[in-house]
């Protein structure tokens, strides 16, 4: 367990900004996929905190009974601690434009919610990282706008976009060691709702994709 000492550290605070592109897939009450939406780009932000499975640092200090436990199973104690998750409130605008016979609309909304993922960090060398992570999110809209030509309508009232939007996925990361506590990280992240069709009822789901900036700060 003394070989993972330096890199297995318990909570972090982790701050990001980015972008997101997001795909509209529309499936019309009849069951077709419409094509005439075009991703949109908007904002991203959140805030939150990542936490160690078994942080090996504190065991090492430790003559609990956890602490003699990990220490006659360096194995699993090295394993544990390469898992990690962690969980962020965030704010996201999921936009899109597109045109139908030449009529132009945009689709223009702000969501807050909060994620949580679990996966794998795995230590490479020279302070660099990378991980990989599952994700669940769940999204309610503050704000929205649909323009059609000179028309505006309030999405907060669209029975497809004001329900808490449930989302999976995935997200890749790869990290830098800048300091004794502080980290900088690029990550990138798909997340996809998933609304059944139903016979008769038009289907919105919302695909984003995301590249964010970071930094993260040891507890």
């Amino acid at each position: 367990m003394i070989g993972i000492v330096g890199q297995s550290h318990g909570q972090q605070y982790k701050l990001s900004v980015g972008s997101n592109i997001t795909e509209f897939n529309y499936i019309n009450s009849e069951g077709k996929a419409l094509d005439f939406m075009k991703p949109g780009s908007g904002n991203r932000f959140s805030i939150g905190s990542e936490f160690r499975l078994l942080d090996t640092t504190k065991l090492v200090s430790s003559t609990s009974e956890r602490a003699i436990y990990f220490s006659s199973r360096p194995r699993l104690a090295k394993l544990l601690s390469l898992l990690k998750y962690d969980v962020s409130l965030e704010s996201n605008q999921y936009n899109a434009v597109g045109d139908v016979q030449n009529i132009a609309f945009s689709y223009q909304t702000s969501y807050l919610g909060a994620s949580a993922g679990f996966g794998v960090h795995i230590p490479i060398r020279y302070g660099i990282a990378i991980s990989l992570q599952g994700r669940l999110a769940g999204q309610k809209i503050i704000q929205g706008n649909q323009q059609i030509g000179q028309k505006f309508y309030d999405l907060t009232l669209d029975e497809q976009f004001k329900p808490i939007q449930f989302m999976y996925g995935y997200s890749g990361e790869i990290q830098k060691r800048l300091g004794d506590k502080l980290d900088a990280f690029l990550s990138y992240q798909y997340l996809t709702t998933q609304h059944g069709q139903q016979a008769g009822v038009a289907t919105l789901n919302l695909v984003p994709t995301t590249i964010s900036f970071g930094i993260k700060i040891l507890k």
